[in-house]
């Protein structure tokens, strides 16, 4: 049941336990007291017996129920702080497992984002940690109690006669290979269930997210039907788990109930025989009966402790994760925004080709550069190294003559700001929206920051304006709205370098005119880059970056490459817009 593998990964996840040592020494007492009331239980029957029942002694009329009812009380008390406390443990080491998932999220390279599912990262949270939890809160008291309840049982047992007690031992080593194989079987089934569960959430994750298009393109059965493999495949291998955890418990009693019958056979002759008392063979049966219960907990735990561990190695898969390096140092006390590509290579994880090919170009400080180019051509990539959610495989990035690699992480990112073309906004105000990630802003510098971006006309229309709850990602509002309060969020941060990835593509005509008008305001001392999808929002950036599989092959204003009549000229003619 417990291999070394188990019992190192069980250690591990006992360690979120540890720091409550207080409580764990109350749970063990508790749990100490149960398992000594069990053969106390089986003694107060020897004497009620002997001496109520056979001799008759007065003063056991009294004390004997007294003790009997003692036994139940302590015993009652006893369970009542082993399982309140086994709990309160169970959820505080719940609640840092949690806690320390989230922290590993955050700090996650981007790549790995990349290769994990959203629906398998929360059902890591949402479905392994629970599963984890059973094993820090039902199996380690069940293991601990009924191990002892067993062990002060068969010492009583042994006590009376110990003859007839080795006849129990014998089943020991059956027991000990039917559970063995069980827990293989249900520890490779559980893993199985883990996986499953992820794909059922992430296929629910989709069918939710993507509610618009399922309905546009009449792929409701579609979806049906591929959430319906994914539930299938987790019934059968819970069912799998179900009929192993089923079978093993009965084998096990069938094996206890024939050692049992052949016990009660050989104590009754004996007692024939006058080598037991009456009572001590009531005692004997008792406390034998009272064996089998434990023994099936104990074999029962069995299923727990292995769901507990395919779950626990799903939390500590993504626990040791490396999180993000931040191995630079430097912070920049005064920051111009120059940024120059120098000899610059990228190739994303996993692929032979690369994204960006020996890039070398200049982005001026205080000015407005534009990146231009076809689907996979490399603007986004440029971004992402950037702001350093990957590192370049080779040449190097600077930012006002510095590595941007020699950096501090934290202080680089601070000096970016960013409005992407899929605006995420978060269940919360518009006011914290508006902030995010700052801290103590007051209400003043957020409605500047929404009339800036045009957003204050309304945003006070709202029921409790700055004050009102947008929904999830904001879907209380229109596309507008919300690309114009991902655009004040960008203004409010005040960062010195700017990325707007086509920031007004889902604004009207009006608005758009409108938000052209602040970011030309925006643009005064700021380092600005743009990806451009419509070539006619981009006419006045200073310089043109185009783009094409990673290679930057035209650079110029829009009217030196309108003249040169390069590849720009041509998807300027072709309807000033262009691919994303």
């Amino acid at each position: 049941m417990l291999d070394r593998a188990t019992l190192s990964l069980y250690r591990r996840l006992l360690t979120y336990i540890t720091p409550y040592k207080g409580m764990i020494a109350i749970t063990l007492f508790a749990i100490l007291v149960i398992a000594a009331m069990e053969p106390a239980t089986a003694m107060v029957l020897k004497e009620l017996v002997d001496e109520s029942l056979i001799a008759k002694n007065p003063d056991s009329f009294v004390l004997i129920p007294l003790l009997l009812a003692g036994v139940f009380i302590v015993k009652g008390i006893a369970e009542y702080f082993s399982k309140v406390f086994s709990q309160w443990i169970a959820e505080k080491a719940i609640l840092a497992i949690r806690k320390d998932m989230y922290h590993k999220m955050q700090h996650l390279p981007f790549d790995v984002f990349q290769s994990y599912s959203t629906g398998k990262l929360m059902s890591k949270i949402t479905y392994d940690v629970p599963q984890a939890s059973n094993a820090l809160s039902t199996a380690w008291v069940t293991l601990i109690r009924d191990t002892l309840t067993v062990f002060a049982l068969l010492t009583y047992l042994l006590y009376i006669s110990w003859q007839l007690t080795l006849i129990l031992f014998l089943i020991g080593p059956v027991v000990a290979w039917i559970i063995d194989k069980a827990s293989k079987l249900m520890r490779h089934s559980s893993k199985a269930m883990q996986s499953n569960m992820g794909q059922l959430t992430q296929r629910l994750e989709e069918s939710l997210t993507a509610h618009q298009d399922i309905k546009v393109y009449g792929a409701e059965q579609y979806e049906q039907n591929r959430f319906q493999f994914s539930a299938t495949e987790l019934l059968n291998n819970t069912m799998k788990v179900t009929k192993v955890s089923a079978l093993n418990v009965p084998l096990v009693q069938i094996l206890a109930a024939i050692a049992l019958a052949g016990i009660v056979y050989i104590a009754l002759q004996m007692s024939a025989e006058n080598q037991f008392t009456t009572g001590e063979l009531l005692a004997y049966i008792t406390a034998m009966a009272l064996v089998f219960e434990p023994i099936r907990r104990l074999t029962s735990v069995n299923e727990v402790i292995q769901k507990g561990m395919a779950a626990s190695e799903s939390i500590f898969e993504l626990l040791d994760q490396p999180d993000e390096p931040n191995n630079g140092q430097k912070i920049l006390t005064k920051l111009h925004g120059e940024l120059e590509f120098e000899n610059v290579d990228f190739n994303y994880p996993n692929s032979q080709d690369r994204a960006l090919v020996n890039l070398n170009l200049k982005i001026p400080a205080g000015q407005t550069t534009a990146l231009v180019g076809q689907s996979g051509s490399g603007k986004s990539t440029l971004v992402n190294l950037i702001a350093r959610f990957y590192d370049p495989t080779s040449g190097q990035i600077r930012l006002d003559g510095e590595n941007i690699q020699a950096l501090d992480r934290v202080f680089l990112r601070q000096q970016i700001a960013l409005v992407s073309q899929k605006v995420t906004l978060f269940d919360d105000t518009v006011a914290a929206n508006i902030a995010y990630g700052l801290n103590n802003v007051s209400h003043t510098k957020i409605m500047a920051a929404a009339k800036a971006a045009y957003a204050w006309e309304f945003i006070e229309k709202l029921p409790q304006g700055l004050d009102t709850n947008i929904g999830e990602n904001g879907n209380q509002l229109s596309g507008g709205q919300r690309q114009r309060l991902a655009i004040a969020r960008a203004f409010l941060k005040n960062a010195p370098i700017l990325i707007f990835d086509e920031a007004t593509s889902a604004l009207d005509n009006q608005s758009e005119k409108m938000i052209q008008s602040a970011m030309d305001n925006l643009r005064q001392n700021r380092t600005v880059i743009i990806i451009a999808h419509r070539l006619s929002t981009i006419e006045n950036a200073d310089q043109i970056a185009v783009l094409d599989q990673g290679k930057l092959i035209e650079l110029g204003s829009h009217q030196t490459l309108i003249e040169s009549r390069g590849f720009y000229a041509k998807l300027y003619q072709l309807g000033h817009d262009i691919d994303a």
